[in-house]
């Protein structure tokens, strides 16, 4: 599913092994055929025009995955499988752990959708990690080793959270456990080696159709401290380091979520030090409301690609009232303005079929698409994850059953059944399908 590794599972991994876990491997779906039938995520958003064409084998294990699943857990014969799960992937994990339903071990879950909904998992697995695993998990291990339970270790559901560690005292990544073609994935259609960096864990904005507010929420509740933290431009520069150094990466994939939340600052020595290894290339993401001339014209020194902003709609009184998003549509209007007047590459991304959308909302999204100053235009449609504010609006409007666990959606059909006025499945897959060509 990622254009990039999954950066968790390789902070996991380095969290391990600084724990003295050092037999550790990794099965990657990645390189399977799903059950859909898909090889490649991209494939479909290629032939709507969202993603340039390029030329990548992105199937190339041999056998069906739940058959090398299996084969791979009776060669290796672990003592734990740890799985990192959202909520996409619930019926494909599912499936793989009925797989080896026979073999023995110690089967713990985490991520954002156990996070979210633990009950669902509820018999399905010996130990839920909520939250953060990198002390957690190591300690879970511990435990396990000596043959002693887990069910005291914060984290472990029904307990209460951990408080929210100091993130600049995380490993780097281990990448190790990836097959060195992992770190080679497309890029504006062409195939680059990338390296994966995280600048802050969390988002300080509240958008309702995400789940990352929600652990904003979870933490605070739970008096587990602040859950957006960012890192030291110096704990920064020690994975880029490593990464250019010992993965000779050719291209920087940050993958935060606002990269612009950072000081004054800590940019300007965040874009020093990146000076220091050539100005590699990177993408990166923001909002319409953070980017400023300075930032844009600093972001092109320093060898930004592109910068993704995320739009998510064209009507600014629907945006604000729905999705949580508060700006006129001036600002946006602004902000890729400055982009492209100072030289800066931007990809600009909205969602369709959002709960309550009408028709003539959808229009006013592409209507307003075609006034950015934006080549690169992404469309994803909108989807009920457990989680976010959105969710509980379907389940309470009825648009969805409350039962309903949402998985891939690579063909552009709607989860939501909603009655007129608003759209229906067939017209917000004619919007989504046909998204950037009528912008274009």
């Amino acid at each position: 599913m990622r254009v990039t590794i999954p950066g968790g599972i390789s902070i996991l991994s380095a969290c391990l092994k600084r724990a003295g876990y050092n037999d550790i491997e990794l099965f990657d779906g990645t390189w399977f055929t799903q059950d859909d039938g898909t090889a490649d995520r991209n494939a479909e958003r290629v032939k709507r025009g969202q993603v340039k064409p390029y030329q990548y084998n992105w199937s190339t294990n041999d056998g069906e995955l739940y058959s090398q699943w299996r084969k791979k857990v009776l060669e290796y014969n672990p003592d734990v499988i740890i799985s990192s799960i959202v909520e996409d992937t619930f019926v494909i994990w599912k499936k793989m752990m009925d797989e080896v339903s026979d073999c023995k071990f110690t089967s713990i879950v985490g991520g954002v959708f156990p996070t979210s909904a633990p009950h669902i998992f509820d018999g399905l697995c010996d130990y839920i990690c909520r939250g953060e695993g990198d002390e957690a998990i190591p300690e879970m291990v511990s435990a396990i080793e000596k043959g002693e339970s887990c069910s005291d270790i914060p984290n472990v559901y029904p307990n209460p959270l951990r408080y929210a560690l100091d993130v600049n005292t995380l490993p780097i990544g281990d990448l190790t456990i990836f097959p060195e073609k992992s770190l080679y994935r497309p890029f504006k259609g062409k195939i680059v080696k990338i390296g994966l960096l995280e600048t802050q864990r969390g988002c300080p904005f509240t958008c309702a159709f995400c789940n990352s507010p929600e652990k904003t929420i979870i933490y605070k509740k739970e008096n587990a401290g602040k859950f957006h933290r960012h890192r030291s431009i110096k704990h920064i520069e020690k994975e880029v380091k490593h990464l250019v150094e010992q993965h000779k990466v050719e291209f920087m994939w940050i993958i935060t979520d606002t990269l612009l939340t950072m000081s004054p600052k800590d940019f300007d020595d965040f874009c020093a030090m990146w000076k220091e290894y050539g100005s590699l290339p990177f993408w990166c993401q923001t909002r319409p409301e953070l980017l400023t001339d300075y930032q844009a014209k600093k972001l092109v020194e320093i060898g930004c690609a592109s910068i993704s902003i995320g739009v998510e709609h064209g009507n600014a009184e629907y945006r604000a009232k729905v999705i949580g998003r508060k700006y006129d549509n001036q600002l946006a209007l602004d902000a890729f303005d400055r982009a492209y007047y100072n030289g800066l590459n931007t990809d600009c991304n909205f969602i369709v079929g959002y709960p309550y959308e009408t028709l003539e909302y959808a229009w006013d999204t592409v209507n307003f698409a075609r006034q950015l100053k934006c080549k690169d235009i992404n469309c994803a449609i909108f989807t009920p994850y457990h989680g976010t504010k959105l969710r509980k609006v379907c389940e309470d409007e009825g648009f969805i059953d409350k039962n309903v666990i949402c998985q891939l959606n690579t063909e552009g059909n709607s989860m939501l059944d909603m009655p007129p006025p608003y759209m229906n499945k067939e017209e917000i897959k004619f919007m989504y399908d046909n998204f950037v060509e009528h912008i274009q």
